[in-house]
């Protein structure tokens, strides 16, 4: 079985129907859950869930248990694809009806239990950070305290790369940051995260429809140069930066000159819109890295994802399409450059 989470559960509707959009399959709720389940005989391999924050997939499930049962029993499986002398991404988080995601309580306990007996298998457990290039190993606790397991081995990862999040449980709320010109500096931030390559010094990016200037802000915070595009000023800070290049045009029709290292854009427009850049910037090459929002008008018109889709799949990127802790009623599309 695959389950497949979503932000929470207002977003359930919007994830069955892209399911059965994507797939024409129908999928299963949860209990109230932020869940849905489908068939392991769906093959997600290279495809993208965009309403879902991170995917458990072909999992086994254990039976309620003390925890040094389920964490022997865990690892015993852990073990049938994971050779010793290797390392893993590790999340263990309750999924419940009241908090959602937890890592305290139980989950904390046998997260304990499953690293010392892990180490016993001469196998290592990446620390706070997460590494794409490494298998990934998920176990999420259910209100009856049964546990799904979810094992991807380093080569299997690379296959389902969209699905995946560095966050347990997928669940992340990015630290705020006051001096930033507004929230949607979150969204950046978090982008980077889930890609896995972060905006860095000596890099060019463009922002366009920079206004106020919060991914901008971000760009400058990290070290890169900025040209920020856009009818409206950025903050007043920002428009005296020497490394922000500001140019009140239309989003829509500059070109630069030669590549950039990062095209970023989280412009108010309609989602065809959005689909007009990727086109100019992705599909023409003209950035190594993108950061798009795709917004939506209501509840009307997510079908529109399937357009994202295609699009991607035409790419010679390794796309990202992924609603973001940070989104609202939007979703992200996200890539870097294949080397």
């Amino acid at each position: 079985m695959h389950y497949i989470l979503a932000k929470n559960v207002d977003w359930l509707g919007p994830l069955k129907e892209e399911i059965k959009n994507s797939f024409d399959t129908e999928s299963e709720s949860v209990a109230g859950l932020p869940i849905l389940k489908v068939s392991s005989d769906l093959d997600l391999k290279n495809k993208y869930l965009a309403f879902s924050t991170t995917a458990l997939l072909n999992t086994e499930k254990f039976p309620e248990d003390s925890i040094s049962k389920q964490a022997q029993a865990l690892v015993d499986s852990i073990c049938k694809k994971i050779s010793a002398d290797q390392s893993i991404n590790l999340h263990v988080f309750s999924m419940t009806n009241k908090y959602g995601v937890l890592e305290t309580g139980r989950a904390e306990i046998l997260k304990d239990k499953i690293h010392k007996n892990l180490r016993k298998n001469k196998i290592r457990i990446l620390r706070k950070k997460f590494d794409r290039s490494l298998a990934i190993v998920q176990v999420m606790l259910l209100d009856d305290r049964s546990v799904i397991l979810s094992v991807q081995t380093s080569e299997e990862v690379s296959q389902y790369n969209s699905l995946y999040s560095p966050y347990v449980g997928g669940f992340n709320n990015v630290e705020d940051d006051k001096k930033a010109p507004s929230r949607a500096f979150k969204k950046i931030v978090e982008a980077q995260e889930i890609l896995g390559v972060k905006i860095s010094e000596n890099e060019t990016l463009i922002d366009l429809g920079a206004c106020p200037g919060g991914w901008t802000y971000i760009a400058r915070k990290n070290g890169a140069s900025v040209i920020a595009i856009d009818r409206s000023e950025l903050r007043e800070d920002l428009m005296v930066d020497e490394k922000v290049q500001f140019l009140q045009t239309d989003a829509f029709k500059y070109r630069p000159d030669q590549t950039l290292d990062w095209s970023v854009s989280d412009i108010i427009s309609t989602p065809d819109r959005v689909i007009e850049l990727i086109t100019t910037w992705v599909l023409g090459k003209l950035c190594r890295n993108f950061i798009f929002t795709i917004k939506f008008q209501g509840k009307e018109g997510y079908h529109v994802l399937e357009d994202f889709k295609k699009l991607a799949d035409q790419c010679d990127f390794k796309i990202i399409l992924k609603q973001l802790n940070a989104n609202k009623n939007e979703v992200t599309i996200m890539g870097t450059e294949r080397v």
